[in-house]
């Protein structure tokens, strides 16, 4: 069985701001079976498997509050991993082209809170052997994991198995070192301490990858990993405002904007009222002759200062997936 780590980025910000979010898709081949994991961020014991969104009852493939469980072709493995978040492992047996679609991965209740989406392609061209290939755009650009564990300074990263010196690409001490489109860093304090990437992809980096620890022909720790560049045009899906999903987050761009204008409304309404009130308050004082001092929780109100605390102070939440 062959088991890969993949990564979903998931994007943070302004309310003004739209940001397209990667779109994750794995290929395979019809007959081959394949186990991908994805990391979320603990929020409920029940782990969901679905097709499409979770959103329809037949599209639940598993859900369970157990660690394991399996349903038919499909099974599901949970465990415990670093600061604060949980690792799911999907497992797809003697997949068929009628497996393509995109599924959804996640944590939660009654319904996923923390969840990741990603498309599988299912072909006849590829080899049944390989398990998922990690499959990119032309001209993209691709990151790979490398090992869940750190073992010492010296890291590689190899085309093909490193049977030999000229399937090395790169061979360092260094916590970063590039070579030509190619990359290795260590990243410390990252959900896996060693990423290689591959920038603007052709079709002739379809392949087989590895990367890791040590010396390559001998390595101490490495993850192997097939990628598949296509010709396709890749989907997209945008992601506005700030969510603890990653997909299908534009409508939180409505909610966000909908509360800052009531915030803004509602500053205005009480600066009016204030002015009013000090306009009527300096008539009485006229016509009467007397110094009275206005005293109701406004004293050396300055609106200026105000707004700018109100709008310093707002929070904006970090997202996780």
């Amino acid at each position: 069985m062959k088991i890969f780590h993949f990564l979903f980025f998931c994007f943070l910000s302004d309310a003004a701001v739209l940001v397209k979010a990667k779109h994750n898709i794995w290929s395979a081949a019809e007959g081959a079976n394949g186990t991908l994991n994805c990391n979320l961020t603990l929020s409920g014991s029940t782990k969901f498997f679905c097709k499409e969104k979770c959103e329809r009852a037949k599209d639940i493939l598993i859900k369970t509050d157990g660690s394991t469980a399996q349903s038919g072709k499909y099974s599901i493995k949970y465990r415990d991993g670093a600061s604060g978040r949980g690792i799911v492992f999907l497992t797809f047996t003697h997949m068929i082209t009628s497996d393509s679609g995109m599924y959804r991965c996640g944590l939660g209740r009654s319904a996923p809170d923390a969840y990741c989406d990603f498309e599988v392609r299912v072909s006849n061209d590829l080899d049944k052997n390989n398990g998922f290939y990690h499959t990119e755009m032309k001209g993209e650009n691709i990151t790979l994991v490398c090992s869940i564990n750190a073992y010492g300074q010296r890291t590689f990263f190899c085309k093909n198995e490193c049977k030999n010196e000229g399937e090395i690409l790169i061979d360092t001490t260094n916590n970063k070192s590039v070579s030509g489109r190619y990359s290795i860093e260590h990243r410390p304090g990252s959900m896996y301490p060693l990423y290689a990437a591959i920038t603007q992809l052709t079709k002739s980096d379809t392949g087989l990858y590895r990367c890791g620890y040590g010396n390559p022909l001998s390595p101490d720790s490495y993850e192997s990993e097939y990628v598949l560049v296509s010709d396709a045009t890749q989907s997209e899906s945008v992601t506005a405002g700030v969510s603890t999903h990653c997909p299908d987050s534009s409508w939180l761009l409505v909610v966000r904007a909908s509360l800052d204008g009531v915030l803004l409304m509602a500053v205005f309404l009480m600066l009016c009222y204030i002015s009013k009130t000090r306009r009527n308050f300096g008539l009485n004082t006229r016509e009467n002759d007397t110094n009275i001092e206005l005293s109701v929780g406004y004293e050396n109100f300055d609106p200026t200062s105000k707004h700018k605390e109100s709008k310093s102070s707002r929070t904006k939440p970090t997202l996780h997936c």
